[in-house]
């Protein structure tokens, strides 16, 4: 028979999630995904939510879903700055069996019903996923039953997930050198490209561990695109 929950195993919830093979999904032992999970921060610092929710879906022992969903502690106003003023409806997590849609729909009605028929409700925020997986919030696009699902209930895509990853062994670098500012709290770094002493751009890099690191964004200046410049960036 199948019951909706609250979470009280999280240890099964942490192995359900990993058997969801994403690229941004990192190697991490529980008690480090348990902080993400509950007590995250963003690279400075800040608490990510103010409120949290997880609900479970079982058909008798066996789990087959969950959702994890709340209200976050700050948000992005008009400008796209960041305001303790605004706060969003996220569902961080919503994950289930493919071919139990049945379970994915009433962890989604739970969600739902918390929130409210007026107000906006954001799934999969890039910026509220878990620190564990560089904060990467985006759901991982071969998951499409869970697509379909949020689709049917009338959520629209808003940015489409793009993920590329490279083995760094004996790259060099061309020309451009890389001026880092201090490392977070959060393990992220800030850093411009300099190129005959001049700024030409700039990344950000968060560190999941010694030998992993999640390229968060990079760019060069407008006016030096088309230059081959961002390849020697990249470099």
């Amino acid at each position: 028979m199948l019951r909706i929950t609250e979470v009280n195993n999280l240890e099964q919830i942490y192995h359900y999630q990993r058997k969801f093979h994403s690229p941004y999904f990192f190697v991490t032992d529980f008690v480090e995904w348990k902080k993400s999970f509950e007590e995250d921060i963003d690279g400075e610092g800040r608490t990510l939510f103010k409120e949290l929710s997880a609900k479970a879906a079982y058909d008798g022992d066996n789990l087959i879903g969950f959702i994890q969903y709340g209200k976050s502690a700050f948000g992005f106003n008009e400008q796209g700055e960041i305001s303790f003023d605004v706060s969003h409806n996220v569902i961080r997590n919503l994950y289930f069996d493919k071919e139990r849609e049945d379970a994915g729909y009433l962890l989604l009605k739970e969600a739902l019903d918390t929130f409210g028929a007026e107000e906006k409700v954001n799934a999969f925020f890039h910026y509220f996923g878990m620190s564990c997986f560089a904060r990467h919030g985006k759901l991982f696009e071969k998951h499409t039953h869970i697509e379909e699902l949020m689709k049917k209930n009338g959520f629209t895509t808003e940015h489409e997930n793009m993920y590329y990853s490279s083995v760094l062994q004996g790259e060099e670098a061309l020309e451009v050198e890389i001026s880092p500012y201090k490392l977070t709290k959060g393990n992220q770094q800030y850093c411009d490209f300099i190129l005959d002493g001049k700024t030409i751009g700039g990344c950000e890099m968060h560190f999941i561990n010694d030998k992993t690191a999640y390229l968060r964004w990079i760019f060069v200046n407008d006016n030096i695109r088309g230059k081959e410049n961002g390849t020697k960036c990249m470099h």
